[in-house]
């Protein structure tokens, strides 16, 4: 008997190893491949009910419906981006062109002054000493300068390349278009045909798979903009008190930013933070650096435990997930293992499968 459970438990381990294998390599490597055809079935997703009552009320096939509503679709959130992106690629530029001029009017004379302090407080030192500061210093405003340079050039030469990127992308959102138009025509005889390649006692199975991950994916987005609701928040009031130009327009751009993996609020206000050091404005980098820290603290708090107390995990394994998620598959990691656990956790719960107790 023990051996027939050891046997047993070492067939389920082997199988489970070897789904969790294929995920990972699925989300690392095939995902970007099938991207386009993802991102569409997902726009014929979302858009089905609209299709579904329009074609109902007015008693018109779904076909030219489905077709119309697409192209209404993406014509209004194409001008969107477009004019969002424009936007933002003229700002982002902009910026670049002023790197230098931040490093020449700000950092730099902040450094020199912080040196001849430096010289001053040292003068009753031994000479040498004093000929060694002066060359690390200027050894430092030398490479400062370089980098300066340097990092004004690289961003410059990434917006140019940029241009080089876009072809393949507009590959890839013509890809997704037309297959969202087919998908969406079709979209009953599509996903018909694909249950129908399960036997009857995994198709429930498939329909659960699917109702979970469309449950999980409206809680994420709620969670996340509760979350982006509570940083914009916090930035507005803070921001107001240190008295920023158009504060509610800032917070709302820096919590935007936040809500990327990479980036953060620290992508945009520690930089921020510096520029005000460099120009000697300490009050206001100070109090910077204290939003920044409350922001970030509050977030981290929030985070785990809002998005797990939605979707059903606790914080500690939503913590865990999304670090392990990061170290598998980078920043989309962050939001790739909680959503695949949370459905394994409802399709465990419900009893659709036996992982754990």
């Amino acid at each position: 008997m023990d051996l027939r459970k050891r046997k047993r438990f070492i067939i389920n381990a082997a199988y489970c190893s070897l789904v969790v294998g294929i995920v990972i390599v699925v989300f690392r490597y095939a995902i970007f491949w099938i991207m386009p055809f993802v991102v569409g079935f997902s726009v014929a997703f979302v858009l089905k009910p609209l299709i579904d009552r329009l074609s109902k009320m007015t008693h018109i096939n779904r076909k030219p419906i489905a077709a119309m509503v697409l192209l209404l679709f993406y014509a209004t959130v194409g001008l969107l981006i477009f004019l969002f992106g424009l936007q933002v690629f003229f700002s982002i530029q902009k910026f670049t062109y002023q790197i230098p001029d931040i490093y020449n009017e700000k950092m730099e004379p902040a450094l020199i002054s912080g040196y001849k302090s430096l010289e001053i407080w040292a003068a009753n030192w031994d000479p040498k000493i004093m000929n060694a500061i002066s060359e690390v210093a200027k050894d430092l405003l030398t490479q400062l300068g370089s980098l300066v340079s340097s990092l004004s050039t690289k961003m410059l030469a990434m917006i140019s390349g940029i241009a080089v990127w876009v072809p393949g992308m507009f590959v890839s959102l013509i890809f997704t278009i037309i297959s969202s138009f087919f998908i969406a025509m079709d979209y009953y005889k599509i996903t018909s045909f694909i249950v129908r390649q399960f036997n009857p006692q995994h198709q429930g199975l498939i329909l659960d798979i699917k109702d979970y991950v469309v449950s999980s994916i409206f809680k994420f987005i709620t969670s996340y903009a509760l979350i982006m609701s509570i940083t914009f928040a916090e930035l507005s009031i803070g921001l107001s008190i240190l008295r920023i130009e158009n504060a509610i327009l800032v917070a709302f751009l820096i919590s935007l930013v936040d809500v990327l993996p990479v980036l953060g609020t620290g992508g945009v206000v520690i930089p921020w933070i510096l520029i005000e050091l460099a120009g000697k404005n300490y009050s206001l980098a100070i109090g910077l650096l204290v939003l920044y820290l409350f922001v970030t603290v509050m977030r981290n708090i929030l985070e785990p435990k809002i998005v797990g107390n939605r979707v059903g995990l606790h914080p500690v394994l939503m913590l865990i997930s999304m670090f392990v998620g990061v170290k598998l598959f980078g920043a989309l990691g962050l939001i790739i293992l909680p959503f695949l656990l949370i459905v394994v956790k409802n399709l465990n719960d419900s009893e659709k499968i036996h992982l754990f107790k």
